[in-house]
């Protein structure tokens, strides 16, 4: 579901589980978008303000005032301005459990708001979010679980990560990875024979941190550029994306048998990043 947004000119045209990405760096190609937020977003604004206006208008703004502002807030935090409000949780929870009621927009930024945050008493509320109705929201809530890192979400994920919705088992094995422990072993190797391209190829990075080698069929599959040309949809960029994120868990797992397939890669790939890479990979080994 997209939510369209009031003034054509402030907010953000993307659909919020791209919107949400902008946000995040992850460990996967398929959906890494490692751009700055400003430059695919343009500017938003023509002002800038200090985070206590954010909070303000998110509390008191018109409807669009308060998606603005959310959003901006979650730049703001991005840039790393929380650590000069030592007050600033408080004020978001308390704007959190309001927003339950509210543009569902609202809700997904301050999501976004919270996991920046880092406080783990944020944990209930966005087990909660994990539960709600709207997928889109379900998806910011599993992401900021995994920033939070608390062991309290396991469960949640790990039901969130067998989900129909192929988004949210993607966006939940994400956050296993990010969460660690020894109990999100299970549902990572489980994942990695997901239908879905980019949901298995998320739970094998995962996985491959835990150097668990049953990672290792999936990320030979990141790294073959006839197995990818098959996935639909898939652009050219994405697909260098896989082969580079997959490269370096790759070459941890299997050890002196990754090498002809870096050399193969590092002589013939049409791609000067995955070359580029896989002869990185070559020096470091």
């Amino acid at each position: 579901m997209t939510t369209e947004p009031e003034s054509s000119a402030d907010l953000p045209k993307e659909s919020p589980k791209t919107i949400l990405m902008q946000f995040v760096v992850f460990p996967l190609g398929v959906v890494l978008i490692g751009v700055v937020v400003f430059l695919l977003f343009g500017k938003l604004a023509s002002e800038e303000h200090a985070v206590p206006d954010y909070v303000s208008q998110i509390s008191a703004g018109s409807r669009t005032e308060r998606k603005q502002a959310a959003f901006e807030l979650a730049k703001a935090l991005k840039r790393g301005e929380a650590k000069r409000y030592p007050n600033l949780f408080q004020q978001v929870t308390e704007l959190y459990v309001r927003s339950k009621n509210d543009d569902p927009m609202v809700r997904r930024y301050l999501t976004v708001v919270l996991g920046n945050l880092g406080d783990k008493r944020a944990t209930p509320l966005i087990l909660d979010a994990a539960n709600d109705a709207d997928a889109e929201t379900r998806i910011y809530a599993l992401w900021a679980l995994g920033e939070l890192r608390d062991p309290r979400s396991t469960a949640q994920l790990t039901k969130a990560a067998t989900d129909e919705d192929s988004g949210i088992r993607k966006m939940a094995v994400y956050a296993l990875g990010e969460l660690g422990g020894p109990d999100v072993i299970a549902p990572l190797a489980a994942a990695v024979n997901d239908p879905v391209a980019d949901v298995r190829f998320n739970a094998a990075v995962s996985l491959a941190r835990f150097n668990d080698p049953r990672a290792l069929p999936v990320l030979g599959e990141m790294l073959d550029r006839s197995r990818l040309a098959r996935i639909e949809g898939m652009r050219d960029n994405q697909k260098e994306d896989a082969m580079i994120v997959a490269m370096a868990e790759y070459t941890k797992l299997a050890g002196p048998e990754a090498r002809p397939e870096l050399q193969k890669l590092a002589a013939t790939d049409p791609s000067l990043r995955v070359r580029g890479a896989a002869n990185e990979a070559l020096r470091t080994k």
